[in-house]
C-alpha cells in the first residue's frame, strides 16, 4: 500500500471519530433543554416576534416559538407589555 493512502485513511479516521463525538455531546445537550424556562423581562418596542428570533436559534421557525411563549405564559393575544415577566422555553 502506498503511503498517501494510509495518510488518507488516518485522516478519514479521524475525522469519523470527530464528527461521532461532537454528534454525541450535541445529542447530549438535548435532554437539559428541555429543562426548567428561562424567566425574561419584557423592554419597551419588544415584541412576542423579536423575542423569539433574538432568543432562539436562527434555524427555527418563530412562529413555532411565538406559540410556545403563548402558551407556557397563558397569553391570550399578542400584546405584551414593558416590565412584564415571561417565561421561556428552552
Amino acid at each position: 500500500m502506498r503511503p498517501d493512502h494510509t495518510y488518507r485513511r488516518r485522516r478519514l479516521g479521524a475525522l469519523l471519530v470527530g464528527a461521532t463525538a461532537f454528534f454525541a455531546f450535541y445529542a447530549g445537550t438535548g435532554a437539559e433543554a428541555e429543562g426548567t424556562p428561562t424567566s425574561y423581562t419584557v423592554s419597551r418596542g419588544d415584541t412576542l416576534w423579536s423575542i423569539a428570533t433574538v432568543h432562539y436559534s436562527r434555524s427555527e421557525d418563530p412562529r413555532v416559538r411565538v406559540s410556545e411563549i403563548r402558551e407556557m405564559n397563558h397569553l391570550k393575544g399578542y400584546t405584551i407589555q414593558p416590565g412584564e415577566h415571561l417565561k421561556l422555553p428552552r
